[in-house]
């Protein structure tokens, strides 16, 4: 059974009131009575993820009494949906784990989610929306979640035939030029066929081009991180927070590089690393307002700029499992903090030092024994007692750290599980890293010294990381940035600036990490947009 999906009858009465009080309705009893007597319209620009969602939300709560039509550019709807988990498509994150921890994996936007995911579309409302449906859903190991047919086409094929039922209406190559804004406070303007003009570039099944201007009382933007959304936004007077990339893995030429340290090493992991980037100066991004990639007005550009800096924490650091390429490196650790330190590396261009700690849950083990002091005295310590306990043994031979028990992280999202008993650097990565801390590959451990070992000690605990660019993971394609949230209402992803005018999905500044965040994000700001788009038509097409 379907449990609980938010309605949207509790449109806010702050919403009514604006709209009540704005010449939308007409001052005039001929043009009231015009206006009634046509049938509503809304216009969905993207046909991706949550446009296709945000459309069929739409049109359920119409009750078929609005006309939703989503303008598609390309041949194909939901296009990202179709190659997302390796084609797979990883729908959401495991639904019961808490919620501070499933909104702990959204760098920007956790705080303005929380309302969305605890009282208007939850990610339980998206597992049963799906499964009500007949999607059977599978969670994996580290999280994430598929349809048991391993197949994004099952997805794709359930959203579609949820908007043909619908009735919603898809246009694909369907290019949006501009989107005006007709002000119905103006006399002079023609308003009475809705408040959005949009100016669409199409080509028929004969290639011909077609352009043509269509009128709709509500909008819903749902372009993801494509350019033409954030301009539409910017020219219906709303900030952009300029896109960067997200979401990446680092490219790290000095030690993939013939003589390097992880030459050769392309495809070794480690179950749980640690990845540390210091903030320094040059790296602290700007406010929010400085962050708009909007062009400042003459009177802005002539004013001497004062440029305002966040607080930031002198470090940010990431843990998870982590892999190593033939051009650095990658894994979850380096997705996770790729993503919540987007704007330091792209302040950078992405050359930085990043430090990179091999076994933080050996430590952590060590200090539940009674081991004290930093990081590496606590691994010194491990490592100088094998002097006496292996003292015949080559240092190179493999690593002689083991966990003797089976730690769970409860408060992350990826999969850290240590296998006890077992070492925890691979054998290879091992033998260079002891090369690297310049011991020689004969010398057994009894005659190492502590200089030696503390050098060892310092690679396992600290080791520097230079990047030198970035690649991007996979099929996915996430930016930080989009529209700027406090200008739209998260309660029903309405415009602060212009009535009608609603946002869903990455065209706003929100993004998570890998694991299937985005698409709840997308699952629940659609809903929630396409819903509330119905419902202002309704109360604009209701009479004073």
């Amino acid at each position: 059974m379907m449990k609980r999906i938010c309605s949207f009858q509790n449109y806010h009465r702050h919403d009514v009131s604006m709209l009540r009080t704005s010449s939308m309705l007409m001052s005039t009893s001929s043009n009231s009575d015009n206006t009634a007597s046509r049938r509503r319209r809304i216009a969905v620009i993207g046909g991706g993820a949550s446009g296709m969602f945000a459309a069929t939300a739409a049109a359920d709560a119409s009750s078929s009494t609005c006309d939703v039509v989503v303008f598609e550019g390309t041949s194909k709807t939901m296009s990202k949906v179709r190659i997302s988990g390796g084609g797979r498509c990883n729908v959401m994150h495991d639904v019961t784990k808490p919620l501070p921890q499933i909104l702990s994996s959204y760098p920007r936007g956790n705080k303005e989610l929380r309302g969305l995911y605890t009282k208007r579309f939850t990610p339980d409302d998206a597992y049963d929306w799906f499964t009500s449906r007949g999607v059977e859903l599978k969670t994996e190991s580290d999280g994430r979640m598929f349809p048991v047919t391993d197949n994004s086409q099952t997805i794709i094929d359930t959203i579609t035939h949820a908007a043909i039922k619908a009735g919603v209406e898809v246009r694909t190559k369907s290019k949006i030029q501009s989107v005006e804004w007709i002000d119905s406070s103006d006399d002079n303007n023609n308003h009475d066929n809705g408040n959005f003009a949009i100016n669409v570039s199409s080509r028929s099944a004969t290639a011909a081009k077609e352009e043509s201007k269509e009128y709709f009382d509500a909008l819903i933007l749902a372009t993801g991180s494509f350019p033409i959304g954030h301009e539409i936004a910017r020219s219906l007077g709303h900030k952009v927070i300029k896109p960067v990339p997200s979401l990446f893995t680092f490219d790290t030429k000095e030690l993939v590089r013939e003589g390097g340290t992880f030459h050769g090493l392309a495809g070794l992991s480690v179950q749980t690393a640690r990845l540390t980037l210091t903030v320094s100066d040059e790296m602290k991004p700007p406010s929010a307002d400085d962050l708009t990639d909007e062009p400042p007005s003459n009177d802005e550009a002539s004013k001497p700029k004062k440029k305002k800096r966040k607080k930031k924490a002198p470090a940010i650091t990431q843990e998870g499992p982590l892999l190593i390429t033939h051009h650095g490196i990658s894994g979850p650790a380096t997705l996770r903090l790729s993503a919540f330190a987007a704007r330091e590396f792209h302040a950078v261009k992405y050359n930085c030092e990043v430090k990179l700690h091999f076994c933080p849950k050996f430590e952590e083990q060590q200090r539940r024994l009674g081991s004290t002091g930093g990081s590496e005295d606590i691994l010194m310590d491990a490592l100088w007692e094998m002097t006496r306990l292996i003292p015949k043994r080559r240092v190179a031979t493999g690593c002689p750290l083991f966990m003797t028990e089976s730690i769970e992280e409860n408060d992350d999202t990826t999969s850290t599980n240590e296998t006890p008993n077992a070492p925890i650097i691979p054998k290879r990565l091992w033998a260079a890293l002891v090369s690297h801390s310049s011991i020689s590959p004969d010398l057994v451990w009894g005659d190492a010294s502590k200089a030696m070992i503390r050098s060892l000690a310092n690679n396992l605990a600290s080791f520097p990381l230079q990047t030198t660019g970035f690649s991007s993971f996979k099929e996915e394609f996430v930016t930080a940035g989009g529209i700027f949230l406090k200008e739209v209402q998260l309660t029903n992803m309405e415009s602060k600036i212009r009535p009608g005018l609603f946002m869903a999905g990455e065209v706003l500044d929100v993004d998570g990490v890998t694991g299937g965040f985005n698409f709840m994000g997308c699952w629940s700001t659609g809903y929630i947009a396409g819903g509330s788009a119905a419902e202002f038509c309704s109360i604009v097409n209701s009479p004073e």
